[in-house]
């Protein structure tokens, strides 16, 4: 009987390990340290339930979300901050039916040895209270502790952000701006894409035409752009900002509304994602700066699957007011946001299911959500084209996404879902520009840096000031000079390379 509660312990802590995302496979050592905390903290009733079962119950509670995520970062617990219920349940369903039964069997397998231990008398340990607290500040730093504690810190650190972005004021650091005379359009769109990976576009390449605006709009493709960071609020706070380059943290007080509006300019921002009311986002904390705001989502964080169609009459409204002076518009779209397939609930797939193997469904999904969001910037430059027709106002507009995903493949089925960083692709995202004088298309194979994109767009604009580096253009064909060391985060990602799935026809 030992020997059978040894093996389940041996189990327990392996499952557990597995579970916290920061190992694929525990090392003896790591399984065995983690098994001598639990022995330790058997040794008496209260130890059992009042400190090991707490620590187990995170590791089992987390345990479904680490198997396919990996472990808690502060970009996950921001995550959660800015996810409203919609988002909660869609991201809970990609989760796989048996990373559920993981939490079940930790908690089982533990009470089990503990079980055997009493049953049978097997004490596995001495001095008990002596050697449970020495343990426990031995191993205070190492493996058993490590989640409570990146969790902890992560989630102090979104606290406090979350914190004075909602009780104080963001105020401006720019200063005066002013306006080069390049400054030569009227209009000036922004159209934030929302989990686009760079290589399911057929303009980037892939094999299905899922871009038809993209891959043939005179205008200029950028393939190279790199997203800040692997979900929206980690990229976007660094990409809307002017970041600190060393640190990779975005500054709200150098924001890139408070930017153009500082050169007199009237800024727009209209909406897809989720406003959470007291509990803004780092995105809408920006977007609030806006002069006026649009969101489909506003307030309770109830709410329904909103198409991207939906922001097109906002659109529309906004330009066609008579307004003398130039407008900056942000249009921020849901994208491909997972699950892709309820993106689509008022858009055709490229595939019909009946007709490619299951495994393929939401491949299907995802490719065709990125031809719905062509179907947007088609729509958004048509409105833009008939009000330059109507009221002699030119244009220019951008199109680039937040992030990429990346892929969980079994043999039976392959989900793209954000992966907290485990993709070397995870940054790799669409750029593209058109403006009401092309005449041309261009295509630059050329690295541009995100953590660029806010000094990007004041030269874009032609915007003057002196935070703001003349150098960045970030359309041009020279490679940016610093990367900031995101080559080294990603030769950090140690898992292979997950290039994008292509859908087997007959």
């Amino acid at each position: 009987m030992a020997i059978i509660a040894l093996i389940a312990l041996y189990f327990a802590a392996r499952l557990a390990l597995i579970g916290s995302g920061y190992f694929s496979a525990p090392s003896l050592r790591e399984i065995l340290l983690f098994s001598a905390l639990i022995i330790i903290l058997n040794s008496s009733k209260k130890l059992f339930y009042f400190v090991l079962m707490p620590i187990l119950a995170v590791y089992a509670l987390y345990a479904p979300i680490g198997l396919s995520f990996g472990a808690p970062s502060y970009q996950y617990i921001a995550s959660v901050f800015a996810t409203d219920l919609l988002e909660g349940k869609e991201f809970l369903s990609q989760l796989p039916f048996i990373n559920y039964l993981l939490p079940v069997a930790i908690i089982a397998l533990v009470l089990f040895f503990r079980f055997c231990t009493q049953k049978y008398r097997l004490y596995l340990h001495k001095n008990k209270v002596f050697l449970a607290a020495v343990m426990i500040f031995a191993l205070f730093d190492t493996v058993p502790f490590k989640l409570l504690q990146d969790t902890y810190h992560a989630g102090m650190k979104v606290s406090q952000e979350l914190t004075m972005l909602n009780n104080l004021s963001i105020e401006s650091q720019w200063g005066k701006s002013s306006l080069r005379l390049d400054s030569g359009y009227d209009d000036y769109v922004v159209i934030i894409g929302e989990s686009a990976r760079k290589d399911y576009h057929h303009a980037y390449g892939y094999p299905v035409e899922n871009t038809p605006f993209m891959s043939s709009a005179k205008g200029t493709l950028i393939d190279g752009f790199t997203a800040g960071g692997t979900n929206t609020i980690a990229s976007l706070k660094l990409m809307l900002t002017k970041p600190d380059t060393q640190q990779w943290e975005g500054d709200y007080g150098l924001n890139f509304i408070d930017l153009v509006k500082s050169a007199g300019i009237k800024t727009y921002w209209i909406s897809n994602q989720g406003y959470l009311g007291q509990f803004d986002t780092p995105i809408s904390a920006i977007a609030n700066k806006s002069d006026e705001k649009i969101f489909l989502k506003a307030g309770d964080s109830l709410n329904t699957n909103t198409s991207d169609f939906q922001l097109l009459p906002k659109f529309t409204q906004v330009i066609a007011q008579p307004f003398q002076g130039k407008r900056f518009i942000v249009l921020h779209l849901y994208g491909s946001h997972p699950i892709t397939c309820d993106r689509l609930t008022d858009y055709p797939k490229l595939f019909n299911d009946n007709y490619i193997a299951k495994k393929y469904f939401n491949v299907n999904c995802y490719i065709s959500s990125i031809k719905k969001t062509d179907e947007v910037l088609r729509q958004v430059y048509e409105s833009l084209r008939e009000n330059q027709q109507k009221n002699h106002r030119t244009f220019s507009m951008i199109y680039f996404s937040d992030h990429g995903l990346a892929h969980q493949i079994s043999e039976d089925n392959i989900v793209i879902h954000n992966s907290n960083g485990r993709s070397k692709r995870h940054y790799d995202v669409p750029l593209f520009k058109i403006s009401s004088d092309d005449t041309q298309r261009r295509e630059y194979r050329v690295f541009k840096s995100g953590l660029n994109f806010t000094d990007g767009i004041a030269n874009w604009i032609g915007i003057d000031n002196p935070k703001i580096n003349s150098a960045a253009d970030l359309f041009s064909n020279n490679a940016d000079p610093d990367d900031y060391g995101l080559s080294k985060i990603i030769e950090k990602i140690d898992s292979s390379d997950d290039p994008a799935v292509v859908i087997p026809t007959p």
